[in-house]
């Protein structure tokens, strides 16, 4: 199957201005739980397991970049996978996601 995303680093991420953080958007698809613990400012929050069922909630963002974001990586690569099966083209996956985030976090 030919890859619908691509891999950005978290710590890469991480070391980024706002304004070029700002260029992205920002989806995180942890739980309740883990996204109220501690997420990046300025995220859509969507578990990754509504995604498909909210996907209208990001249709607005479709020729936008979206990055996914997940505790490691894992959940993200499979929202990112439903977004590209809806049409979306600009994905990434946050690659080490909020365990190797050392940006901003903010606290819900």
């Amino acid at each position: 199957m030919m890859r619908t995303f691509e891999e950005l680093e978290a710590s890469k991420l991480s070391k980024l201005k706002n304004e070029e953080r700002d260029q992205y958007i920002w989806v995180d698809v942890r739980t309740e739980e883990e996204y109220a613990e501690g997420h990046i400012p300025n995220t859509i929050h969507i578990p990754h397991d509504e995604v498909e069922a909210r996907v209208t909630e990001l249709e607005s963002y479709k020729e936008k970049e979206l990055i996914l974001v997940c505790r490691s990586g894992r959940r993200s690569e499979y929202a990112a996978e439903i977004l590209a099966e809806k049409g979306f083209k600009n994905l990434y996956n946050f690659k080490g996601g909020m365990l190797e985030w050392t940006g901003p976090v903010k606290h819900k």
